[in-house]
């Protein structure tokens, strides 16, 4: 076991994650380890992602590496700068060294356990019972209630203890996804009444469809959501990056909100109090202290942190899209307010893609766009960084229970060339839209002939047109996904061509397995009355494929092939 002296003389545990393993990752020769955060870096090119089995924790310890990297380049980069960086990293001794030296000067606020500055923790925090709760309330896999415990994959006795090196990957992604919900009462938190710490919404990160452009090793994908100042531009303005900096770079917490971060509610859509990115990556949306023996950790304490809001944050915030929210102008009464877009898990990312390419908008004269791609994307776009192939990967949290449960993780990821998302050319983005339009329509197209199919046996139409949708995403998932991997600037055209005659060919194989299935009911048909003023329609199996097969050649005319 680690130990260190503290001020007093006394032995106390250490655990610094600077130097102790605690990064499950992945290795580019396809073997797999675990690394402290000063290895993280030093391997960076070696290893492929990081890889901890939880999305959520993979989302949260990459936010908090990026954080790093704008703490040791700071977050005005210009591109020159930037692509060096990029091209050498940290084999370089030169870029090894400003590494070194940062890791030096803030070495003591990266222990689990110290004494005065724990780790994204507040020494000294307590309750009036000075009492810890168990580890459930920062492990996402276990529910809460005891009573649904008997269906969670982890053993009740993982309850009782932990390794530091779990902890500290629990810590990370509790400070940016945990819940919302009673928190304990912090004794010194003035926002506290009778002993409890009331809601004040999710953490940060919870709040946003979160964006991940990977790279073929971790130093690629860490420097893709490394993002200069000079992404805003000229015009906004009013964002101000100034007194931006990460957690550990600032005066410690403590159990009280922080004046200039906590934001009031009357102070929602004022995003001055985010400050920039690397404030934003390590948020501490929570008070915490862990309860330990040694380097196990038996308990947490977990409270209140700062609050803030998501509205108008997207001058600082790079990993989401943002929306135009009507709703919240409304609300607010201000005349634009922006929101992250977040994941559907229900949706595949591909869907999406219309929303991440270039955005139209900078084909015209557009001030105030209704949709905005998450600003890492625009980033790449600046330095010119193009045809390679990346992943693409989405994460995010969907919270039920007045957001205090999280009912689902959205973990979904695109093998395509960066061109697709960087390229200046229109031609690239409009293709991809237009061949998702293509495989859209034309699954409406298949589920109508489902729902004809089931008029022509008197049966509702609801059921027959759902299933046929989710069969026919089913299937295109994996042919969209093949598809794109291979679309480059120079043959969008031409892949667009092919991709619409896959589509026509999947789509009349799919009604044909549909067709096969048909009743003898629904094979004779039957005559349907709409309305009662309505003339009564003739539905059957084959005038169902006659109606699908027009429609098809109306929106896929075998001559576009």
């Amino acid at each position: 076991m680690s130990k260190i002296e503290s001020s007093d003389g006394r032995e106390q545990a250490s655990f610094n994650l600077l130097d102790r393993p605690w990064i499950p990752v992945s290795m580019k020769n396809g073997s797999d380890g675990e690394v402290s955060l000063r290895e993280l870096f030093y391997q960076a090119q070696g290893i492929a992602r990081i890889s901890t089995g939880n999305p959520i924790q993979d989302a949260a310890i990459l936010r908090v590496a990026v954080g790093v990297l704008y703490g040791v380049f700071g977050n005005d980069c210009p591109q020159h700068q930037w692509n060096q960086i990029l091209k050498l990293g940290p084999s370089d001794t030169a870029i090894w060294n400003l590494f070194e030296q940062y890791f030096d000067r803030y070495r003591e606020r990266f222990d689990l356990f110290d004494e005065r500055a724990p780790f994204y923790q507040v020494a000294g925090l307590h309750t009036t019972k000075n009492e810890f709760a168990g580890l459930e309330k920062i492990v996402s896999d276990i529910p809460s209630n005891e009573g649904s415990r008997l269906f969670s994959i982890r053993g009740v006795q993982s309850l009782k203890h932990m390794s530091a090196a779990e902890a500290a990957r629990w810590l990370v992604s509790t400070q940016a996804f945990d819940p919302s919900g009673i928190k304990s009462g912090a004794v010194g938190d003035p926002r506290v009444k009778g002993g409890k710490g009331y809601p004040l919404g999710i953490a940060w990160s919870g709040h946003l469809g979160i964006v991940i452009a990977e790279g073929d090793n971790l130093w690629k994908t860490l420097m893709f959501q490394y993002v200069g100042r000079d992404v805003l531009g000229t015009s906004e303005p009013d964002v101000d990056w100034s007194d931006d900096s990460p957690i550990w770079e600032r005066p410690i917490t403590n159990e009280r909100p922080e004046e200039g971060y906590n934001q009031p509610e009357d102070a929602t859509g004022i995003a001055s109090y985010c400050h920039g990115p690397a404030t934003l990556l390590t948020w501490q949306s929570r008070r915490v202290l862990f309860q330990h023996d040694g380097e196990v950790v038996t308990g947490v304490l977990l409270c209140n942190g700062d609050r803030l809001k998501p509205q108008n944050a997207q001058g600082y915030e790079m990993m989401t899209a943002w929306r135009r929210s009507p709703n919240q102008e409304k609300t607010l009464k201000m005349p634009l307010v922006y929101m992250p877009r977040k994941h559907d898990p229900s949706r595949a990312l591909w869907r999406n893609l219309p929303m991440l390419t270039v955005p139209q908008e900078e084909h015209e004269t557009n001030t105030t766009p209704e949709n905005m791609r998450p600003r890492i994307l625009d980033w790449l776009e600046q330095m010119h960084v193009q045809d390679q192939q990346i992943r693409l990967h989405a994460y995010g949290v969907v919270y039920g229970n007045n957001d205090a449960v999280i009912d689902a993780t959205v973990d979904d990821s695109l093998d395509l060339n960066l061109c697709i998302l960087t390229a200046e050319d229109p031609r690239v983005g409009q293709s991809i839209t237009d061949a998702i339009n293509i495989t859209d329509e034309g699954i409406t197209i298949l589920a109508n002939f489902a729902g004809n199919v089931a008029k022509s046996a008197g049966l509702d139409s609801t059921a027959p047109r759902r299933k046929a949708r989710e069969l026919a995403y089913s299937t295109f998932d994996r042919e969209f996904r093949e598809w794109l991997r291979d679309v480059t600037i120079d043959d969008c055209e031409a892949k667009l061509r092919e991709w619409r005659r896959r589509t026509r060919e999947t789509l009349l194989a799919l009604e044909f397995e549909l067709a096969q299935q048909a009743s003898t009911r629904a094979i004779v048909g039957r005559d349907v009355k709409e309305n009662p003023e309505a003339e009564a329609k003739r539905y059957s199996v084959a005038l169902a494929e006659i109606w699908f097969k027009a429609s098809l050649n109306k929106r896929i005319p075998k001559e576009e092939m």
